[in-house]
């Protein structure tokens, strides 16, 4: 089975997990990382490095919420010695399929899926209501 690992500012990660029980029920082999008002880039960095590193490469994907933001950072840090999957921008519907799908799928199926899928996630809902 596929690992995750969301590293996120604040509870976002903890949060996506605890969410998606009420939906799918609990899911294994999944971690969060929080990153906390106050904390500091070098324990974040250990905290990754941490979690990252009994795990081969070819069992997991790593998701941060935001582009350039200190989690990103700390994941492309650790990156530079590994070469596990890392995908920036998580949210509820594409974690939902995520978790979903990685018993079914590669490790490369899941994160082509998931950037298809990513596009289809977010939704204008008054300009689909106008067009509808």
């Amino acid at each position: 089975m596929i690992n995750i690992l969301l590293v996120t500012h604040g509870d976002l990660g903890k949060e996506l997990l605890k969410s998606s029980e009420l939906i799918i029920g609990e899911v294994e082999n999944a971690k969060s990382i929080s990153f906390n008002l106050g904390d500091s880039f070098e324990t974040l960095l250990k905290k990754v490095e941490e979690n990252t590193g009994n795990l081969s490469d070819d069992e997991l994907i790593v998701f941060t919420d935001m582009y350039g933001g200190s989690p990103y950072n700390a994941v492309n840090r650790v990156m530079k010695n590994r070469s596990f999957y890392h995908i920036t921008g998580i949210n509820f519907p594409l974690f939902l399929d995520i978790a979903i799908a990685r018993d079914t799928y590669s490790l490369k199926e899941i994160a082509e899926k998931i950037i298809k899928n990513g596009k289809k996630s977010i939704v204008f809902v008054n300009e689909k209501f106008l067009s509808d």
